[in-house]
């Protein structure tokens, strides 16, 4: 009884720290230090924990793409080439798609409240079309979160694949509906409100250079579609960057010395760490017996813990951190549809949440009311949600185990 104890308060401390705006990485780890010594079994546990997680291939390779990421997305705002790419491809969209794109494209850009960075961008057109703030706020964050389900280079995506043992191409492959649903939704609740209004006169069409601008992000994305392992698909993305931009030396140094996110790095490693510890010491175990004991549906529990989750927690891949090693042993071996539907109950409770960083500031900056924003975001998401949850438990038969 101990050890599921030790689990629960494990997992209380690590929203508390959170709300204090404590580390990530080390909130992680001293939860993971309450669960070994609660587990009781000898503090050995600690150094043995630590060496499977070091000498874990997947640890490094994990590591490494997420820091190239980083480094990528810095690359692409510091040589302003994802400005100009923008402003290409301005000359030739529609308003109703652009407002979509723009803030799609900087989605691929993973940072914290990334979603200032879009609305800007989005003003001149949103301004020409006269959108009510609620919109213009809607626009950007639902569209900014469509990368979910397709991209290879979201941390998000490759940390839950990564903790499940599923392969990125077959997760995007299963999961591609999804993503083409996600813009569905976007565009079939926005289209009402950017219809109207005639096309202004573009400036002059570049075809050629606006593919150029758009190969980087294109070429790591086809690449870890073929299996390139993903910090060498980003690391030829930056590349790429640093020759298309002409970068010196001087700057290359800079974008490895200033735009790697070592907190980020380190919270991955801290997350495979608590992975392992929740293993090792048994305690999920003891969950599992309560659970079943309970006659607490399975499916359920999947779809209410991580949409709590990632609702108070309001980062996904501290969602995923917590969520994923408890409720995974649950249904060992875990397969694409039990790892989808946890997957989908953190972003979707991420997404929506108001402690939502790229929600607030984008509130802020269009100086929205929420509530009014709510209206069109909570019943997307649910949608999606219901959506996903539908066709994984058609896909996989996820009711057998009920």
């Amino acid at each position: 009884m101990i050890e599921l104890i030790g689990l629960l308060v494990a997992f209380i401390v690590i929203f508390l720290l959170r709300f204090r705006n404590f580390d990530f990485a080390a909130s992680i780890l001293i939860a993971a230090g309450i669960i070994g010594v609660t587990s009781g079994k000898p503090l050995t546990i600690f150094v043995d924990v630590f060496l499977v997680t070091a000498r874990d291939r997947t640890t490094w390779e994990l590591c490494a793409a997420v820091g190239f990421i980083t480094v990528f997305g810095y690359a692409l705002k510091e040589t302003k080439h994802m400005v100009e790419l923008i402003e290409r491809l301005r000359s030739f969209l529609p308003s109703r798609f652009l407002l979509a794109l723009i803030p799609a494209l900087f989605g691929l850009l993973s940072m914290p409240g990334g979603a200032l960075m879009s609305a800007p961008f989005n003003e001149p057109e949103s301004d020409r079309l006269k959108l009510k703030p609620e919109h213009r706020t809607y626009i950007n964050i639902w569209f900014r979160h469509v990368w979910y389900w397709a991209s290879p280079i979201s941390p998000s995506t490759l940390l839950a694949c990564s903790i499940a043992g599923i392969g990125l191409t077959e997760f995007i492959t299963v999961n591609l509906p999804l993503f083409l649903l996600t813009w569905i939704i976007g565009f079939t609740v926005s289209w009402k409100w950017i219809q109207s209004g005639e096309e202004v006169e573009r400036g002059k069409k570049d075809y050629r250079r606006s593919l150029v601008g758009l190969s980087p992000i294109l070429v790591t994305v086809a690449l870890t579609l073929v299996s390139v392992p993903v910090w060498a698909s980003v690391a030829v993305g930056i590349a790429m960057v640093i020759v298309i931009r002409r970068v010196d030396l001087k700057r290359v140094i800079e974008f490895f010395t200033k735009g790697v996110k070592l907190d980020i790095v380190a919270a991955v490693f801290a997350t495979l760490f608590f992975r392992y510890m929740v293993m090792e010491s048994g305690s999920v175990n003891t969950l599992l017996e309560n659970v079943l004991g309970m006659g607490v549906p399975l499916l359920l529990l999947f779809i209410v813990v991580p949409l709590l989750v990632g609702a108070i927690s309001a980062q996904p891949t501290l969602g995923i951190g917590i969520v994923f090693p408890i409720l995974m042993p649950l249904v060992a071996p875990i397969n694409i549809n039990w790892m989808t539907i946890m997957f989908a109950g953190i972003v979707t409770g991420y997404t929506g949440s108001p402690l939502h960083l790229c929600l607030i500031l984008t509130n802020q900056y269009y100086r929205s009311d929420l509530n009014k924003v709510y209206r069109y975001l909570l019943p997307s998401l649910l949608l999606l949600a219901a959506f996903i949850v539908i066709y994984h438990i058609a896909l996989g038969g996820l009711w057998q185990p009920l």
